[in-house]
């Protein structure tokens, strides 16, 4: 790496560091349904209580790194922004590793960078959960896998597993996404090596084997625990959960947890802390030619969802949606380039009957392959672009790569055409990126996150305790959720069809509703509950507390 080129890339990285600590400032109060979840497994772990910590349905790493931060008495929410800020910093070490291994110019890969930089300082804010921080892990694991499957560096393929295992802690996801991917990877890299026959095959399988031992190394001890927990092999509970969410039926792409009035286990906040131990209706799409048809719609809509993640141009039609800006831009860029970048990725590709070093940018198609096929058969909502922010560095590769390889750069004219062709490409994903970069500056709108610090406020000093149930939903998601996590009492659920008599039934000291929803109303006339009065209360919401218990 060239001094200029070293230079411009430090001053990204403290750019961004400037950036991500701005943005954790501004957006202190964000809370999401996954976060509640994260905090109260990393306080249990801070606390000693381990038996509470054991869930197979969170990856345990996010969690684990806030330990240290709560041990030396950090806020709760504090050191969830120091973590998630970490994983903007991890997230752009591995794209610039990514933009390495697959040989990126100089200036595309410091372009690259800056666009990364910006969208993980607005990613690190927007949700507390581990897609960030797998995403960087990933980005390096790959970039490794990549450059040790070629030059066969020791150091580097047991880098590569070491890589690999750290993301399934991150999520579990990551583990058949390394299978998959270092499958792909070593027989690429075989058939560049075709001339030496069976020696480049016995080669390259011993590479991977060495990548999936170093992998297994670093994941094991944790799949030991989850499988002594559970009474059987386990590397995850969440597939299974997944795909029930995905099941036919109305009420199957709800979580019990969310949807029910009932008992966390004893110590818990919510039982959403382990959704395992709840009640799924699971479903084989074999078991009848109706679950067979509905899992091919599953992957059809899901396919169309991630395409939809890919494709930035459909806020051209949709600048006047009420629903916000985020659903406006979907994509990386302002042009559709992302998916053309992959397209143009995946058929030179399988296509790949030209010097192998010219389409080594086309191998980045393969974890972007990997990863939306994993997600196909499940539970899949628009909302839930963070599971492709992975995407985004091998995105940036394909779209430089096919651009650099459709024209021919010793003719004058190519030449022109591929600088005029990068700097649209460059303006198309910087916009969106400066623009989620100025919204986490200024601070994402979260509005039922705002109301439950509030609604926390005005309870604490009321001589109430106890349970609390109801959502209160709001855009960001269920107050009564993040109300109880604050207050740290328990959350027992909730149900649309509950009325006075289930929610006191279920125990509940204080239930949070919407203003004028037929839960309130129904509240309102029952004589057991009554109105809480304070101006701790939103003007969206309203809270009942029980009168003697």
């Amino acid at each position: 790496m060239d001094t200029n080129l070293r230079r411009s890339l430090v001053w990204i990285f403290v750019a961004q560091a400037v950036l991500l600590v701005v943005a954790a400032g501004r957006n202190l109060h964000q809370l999401n349904p996954d976060a509640v979840a994260y905090l109260r497994i990393a306080g249990y772990y801070a606390g000693g209580q381990f038996d509470l910590a054991m869930t197979g349905y969170w990856g345990p790493l996010l969690s684990w790194l806030m330990v240290p931060l709560l041990k030396l008495g950090v806020a709760q929410l504090v050191a969830a922004r120091v973590v998630m800020a970490l994983s903007g910093v991890v997230f752009l070490v591995g794209a610039v590793a990514v933009f390495r291994a697959f040989r990126l110019p100089p200036k595309a890969l410091v372009s690259g960078a800056c666009i990364a930089a910006g969208y993980a300082v607005f990613w690190s804010v927007r949700n507390i959960t581990p897609d960030l921080l797998m995403a960087g892990l990933v980005a390096l694991a790959v970039s490794a896998t990549v450059e040790g499957f070629l030059s066969g560096r020791l150091s580097v393929l047991i880098a590569a597993g070491a890589w690999w295992g750290l993301a399934y802690l991150a999520k579990a996801l990551a583990l058949p996404l390394a299978v998959l991917t270092c499958v792909v990877l070593a027989a690429l890299a075989a058939r560049r090596q075709a001339a030496c026959g069976q020696a480049a095959r016995t080669t390259m399988a011993r590479r991977l084997a060495l990548v999936w031992t170093c992998c297994a190394l670093v994941a094991g001890p944790w799949i030991g625990v989850l499988s002594l927990h559970y009474g059987k092999f386990t590397f995850s509970t969440t597939g299974p959960i997944a795909h029930a969410l995905a099941g036919p039926g109305a009420d199957a792409p709800y979580h019990p947890a969310m949807v029910t009035l009932h008992q966390p286990d004893a110590g818990r906040v919510t039982q959403w802390e382990e959704p395992s131990r709840m009640a799924y209706r699971l479903w084989s799409p074999l078991a009848n030619g109706e679950n067979f048809q509905h899992q091919l719609g599953v992957l059809a809509r899901n396919a169309a969802t991630m395409t939809d993640w890919l494709w930035g141009v459909r806020w051209l039609s949709g600048a006047n949606d009420p629903r916000g800006v985020a659903r406006m831009l979907p994509g990386f860029d302002l042009l559709g380039l992302s998916l053309a970048g992959v397209v143009g990725g995946v058929v030179v590709l399988f296509a790949n009957r030209h010097r192998p070093r010219r389409v080594r940018w086309s191998w980045a198609a393969v974890p972007v392959l990997c990863l939306g096929g994993l997600y196909l058969p499940f539970f899949v909502m628009a909302e839930d672009s963070r599971y492709f922010y992975g995407a985004l560095p091998f995105v940036w590769v394909m779209v430089t790569g096919a651009w650099g390889w459709v024209s021919r750069p010793e003719r004058d004219w190519a030449r022109r055409v591929r600088r005029r062709v990068f700097r649209v490409a460059m303006v198309a994903f910087l916009i969106p990126s400066l623009m989620w970069l100025s919204v986490a500056i200024y601070s994402l709108p979260n509005l039922a996150s705002h109301a439950a610090h509030e609604l926390a406020i005005g309870l604490k000093p009321l001589p109430v305790s106890g349970p609390l149930a109801g959502s209160g939903a709001m855009p960001g998601g269920r107050t009564g959720l993040y109300t109880a996590l604050l207050l740290g009492e328990r959350w027992l659920g909730d149900n649309e069809q509950a009325g006075p008599e289930e929610f006191a039934a279920s125990g509940a000291r204080v239930v949070v509703t919407r203003r004028g929803s037929r839960q309130a109303e129904a509240l309102a006339q029952d004589s057991r509950w009554r109105t809480m009065d304070s101006p701790g209360v939103p003007s969206a919401l309203r809270v009942f507390i029980r009168e003697n218990p």
